[in-house]
């Protein structure tokens, strides 16, 4: 997952329940975090981070949709807000292979 002013980049939206690392880079040139809400009152956060700088963020995911945004300032309104959708069913405790092999 890539931050850049202003968007977030997923490599995809849909994803079956179970436990993700989010690897989340910073490619933009100021600081970010990710922020993820959701069901059964999720809401997990990074550190905020710089640019060139990296965080992972590992959560456990249910059926449902997520919201995943960056919190820092104004950030989120100026469209580093974006939302994933849980479902189907899938085992617990893993994760599809990323396309990078890192997480998402």
């Amino acid at each position: 997952m890539k931050l850049t002013e202003f968007a977030i980049q997923l490599p995809q939206q849909a994803f079956p329940p179970g436990t993700y690392t989010f690897a989340t880079s910073n490619d933009g040139q100021t600081t970010h975090a990710l922020e993820i809400v959701g069901p059964g009152g999720l809401d997990e956060r990074t550190t905020t981070f710089r640019g060139g700088q990296s965080a992972d963020l590992t959560v456990t995911l249910q059926p449902g949709t997520y919201e995943l945004y960056c919190p820092v300032g104004n950030h989120k309104q100026q469209g580093m807000d974006t939302t994933i959708t849980i479902s189907g069913t899938g085992p617990a405790g893993t994760s599809p292979p990323s396309p990078t092999g890192g997480g998402y």
